[in-house]
């Protein structure tokens, strides 16, 4: 590898580092996967050629997108293992830990904590695409251009993308909290 390969490397560590860290710790909500997730995107780095670099034009979002990506393969993998472990034991086991600000109340706490791992359940349940177009848009707040440019999609499929999400994600949250598996799935 080139010198100056490593050299923008360690620029772009330095630069976006806390980045990735905060777009892997918001999807996945542990500091630890997401120090992982942070480390193995800048190893992967290293395995680029010098030629995929030049077709970076959006560090920021390339960045993002990676984080988004292997955060979400790392919540699809906890779910299948939580579901193998569910069906071995016949256990519930929590999957996912949850730290967000405090809330005034106990109450609320414990409400939105629960909402967020019922979000993270369903985000495993709709495509690797949706999933990605939907914390993109909603988690990261990129424009439908950003998220259009790094996906390989125009514009108007994100949002196509993003409303089919939505539906499918207000399906998934209103059948979850019918069948009262919000508080039992995960608890």
């Amino acid at each position: 590898m080139k010198k100056k390969q490593k050299q923008l490397i360690a620029e772009l560590a330095n630069q976006y580092g806390r980045q990735v860290f905060s777009t892997a710790y918001r999807i996945v909500g542990d500091s630890h996967h997401a120090e992982d997730i942070t480390q193995d995107i800048y190893m992967k780095l290293f395995k680029k050629t010098p030629k995929a670099f030049d077709k970076v034009n959006n560090w920021a979002a390339y960045l993002t997108t990676m984080a988004t990506s292997a955060s979400l393969d790392l919540l699809r993998k906890k779910h299948r293992l939580s579901e193998q472990s569910l069906v071995e034991d016949g256990s519930c086991d929590n999957v996912l830990s949850i730290h967000s600000k405090p809330e005034p109340t106990p109450e609320k706490q414990f409400s939105l904590t629960q909402d967020i791992q019922q979000l993270r359940h369903a985000l495993t349940k709709v495509t690797e695409q949706e999933a990605k177009v939907f914390v993109l848009r909603f988690v990261e707040e990129l424009s439908y251009d950003d998220i259009a440019q790094h996906l390989a999609l125009t514009s108007g499929n994100v949002g196509i993308i993003l409303n089919r999400t939505r539906q499918k994600l207000a399906r998934l949250l209103s059948h979850s909290q019918n069948t009262g598996e919000k508080h039992e799935a995960h608890s």
